[in-house]
């Protein structure tokens, strides 16, 4: 097992059978100290949060899967020792972010000076706003158009357009289900790549991380959104 990559909330050791292992780790981002899952660095650590930021993403992964026939990269999960057997996956533009906004919040109203907070960004459909932004912490995560990606290469147009399909549709999931639990989801952001056959599939992770939900009108902590979960036992 060697170690291939050291992030921010994870290690990923790549393994002897073509898999990957990612470990997941306490710690937690934030802005100017302050936990913010918009954040581009690491502002402490919550004993556990390794573990709960595990079980969210493989029992939201399975339901993603069983629900919307969306392929992930899960292969197998180890609660005690906070590792998870994956699929090698060449994650689409080298690390492209895929944010779903249903509400107006973060940097999105830094972007959007018209916009107010906590203004619903749901079209007639009820389907989220989607930006998609570059991996650059240096440059603050920047978003780019759909025209600039397939221009610089990053990715196809063909490849675009079915992460955003898997963005909407899995999100759109996700906050009827939050709901349920008396959550509003504000945003979340995902990940995909491509498997060895070149299936596009969910990569990385999804968890009290990286996502905003509001309770009762206030941004939810990610013990609150784990527990709220736990609770009605997904």
């Amino acid at each position: 097992m060697i170690l291939e990559y050291k992030g921010k909330s994870k290690d990923v050791y790549g393994l002897s059978n073509g898999n990957v292992l990612l470990v997941f780790g306490d710690a937690f981002t934030g802005i100017d100290g302050v936990e913010d899952p918009g954040g581009n660095s690491n502002v402490g650590t919550k004993t556990g949060l390794g573990r709960k930021n595990l079980e969210i993403t493989a029992t939201l992964y399975e339901l993603i899967n069983k629900e919307l026939c969306i392929p992930t990269h899960i292969v197998s999960v180890d609660l005690e020792k906070t590792s998870m057997e994956a699929k090698r996956t060449k994650i689409l533009g080298g690390g492209l972010e895929f944010i779903a906004r249903n509400i107006a919040f973060g940097s999105f109203l830094k972007r959007n000076p018209n916009a107010k907070q906590g203004d619903c960004l749901l079209d007639k459909h009820g389907l989220p706003f989607v930006d998609v932004s570059t991996k650059d912490d240096e440059a603050g995560d920047p978003i780019f158009t759909r025209e600039q990606l397939i221009d610089m290469k990053l990715i196809s147009a063909e490849d675009y357009n079915q992460a955003v399909h898997y963005t909407i549709h899995i999100t759109k999931f996700l906050t009827e289900l939050f709901a349920k639990s008396g959550m509003d989801l504000v945003d979340i952001k995902y990940e995909f790549g491509k498997d060895a056959n070149g299936t596009i599939i969910l990569a990385d992770e999804i968890s009290p991380g990286s996502m905003r939900v509001l309770v009762d009108g206030k941004l939810a902590t990610k013990d609150e959104i784990y527990e709220k979960l736990k609770k009605r036992a997904i």
